[in-house]
């Protein structure tokens, strides 16, 4: 961060964008693009202000009001502006995870705020005010696919996969019951099936019971229950949606003999 801020203060009137201002926003991106180096800085394009230092990628851009914002005491490009930046980078399927990141619901327990970083009509609204740059078909082709509920970057690209090969779109989010405090990342509610991505943060000994306790309540109630992991995010997720697409035929499960009991 100090480097960031001697930066500002070196050039006055420039901002951070690209992959350093989501790097600042805590966003995920592939790891080829490394939000620490280059340092993206971003000027109006009839600035005369010129970056010239070893480290920097400078940006002469076109940029509206309301498209650059302060955060953690630093200007930077606002999120919306973020994604239109990355449009021409980033393949379809990375561009609609960020944008799934964009427009989720925060927790604000764990990330200190309440409200997502944009809607889906603020992105489209944005991305529609330049007609003309290098990604706006794919930004806009993007911007069809983005759903609020995906909590990381393979939740987006598990239901992408599943739309891929021609499956039909699940929900994000679902419930075992109407009121439950649990909730499964993807799903089909009226076939009851629900598929959980089990990422890295799953492994400690405490969130394995809670996902024990939330699959208990999925399974009391009749649903069936696909995981899916790392390696299946290697390959692209084709076991499972070979068992989802399987499991889309079948009837559903029966319910289980404590259905009747609520959880503690």
């Amino acid at each position: 961060m100090s480097t960031l801020r001697a930066l500002h203060h070196e050039y006055p009137g420039s901002w951070f964008s690209h992959a350093t201002a989501a790097a600042l926003y805590g966003l995920d991106l592939p790891s080829w693009l490394d939000g620490s180096s280059p340092i993206h800085l971003s000027r109006a394009e009839s600035s005369t202000t010129t970056h010239r230092l070893p480290g920097l990628r400078s940006h002469a851009v076109v940029v509206e009001d309301g498209e650059v914002t302060e955060h953690l005491g630093l200007p930077v490009s606002r999120p919306a502006r973020v994604y239109f930046d990355l449009m021409r980078d980033l393949p379809l399927k990375e561009l609609v995870a960020l944008g799934d990141q964009l427009v989720r619901h925060p927790r604000p327990a764990l990330e200190g705020r309440d409200d997502p970083w944009e809607t889906p009509s603020s992105l489209a609204e944005l991305v529609g005010a330049h007609r003309k740059t290098k990604g706006i078909v794919k930004g806009r082709a993007a911007l069809e696919l983005i759903r609020i509920g995906a909590d990381s970057r393979p939740e987006s690209f598990l239901r992408l996969a599943l739309l891929d090969s021609g499956l039909p779109e699940p929900e994000l989010q679902v419930r075992p019951r109407p009121g439950s405090p649990w909730s499964g990342d993807l799903g089909y509610s009226e076939l009851k099936i629900v598929i959980q991505y089990d990422g890295s943060g799953h492994f400690s000994a405490a969130e394995q019971a809670k996902d024990q306790r939330r699959d208990r309540a999925f399974e009391q109630d009749g649903w069936r229950i696909i995981h899916a992991n790392a390696e299946d995010l290697r390959d692209g997720f084709r076991r499972i949606v070979a068992r989802v697409a399987h499991a889309l035929t079948l009837p559903p499960e029966p319910l289980s003999e404590y259905s009747h009991l609520r959880e503690l």
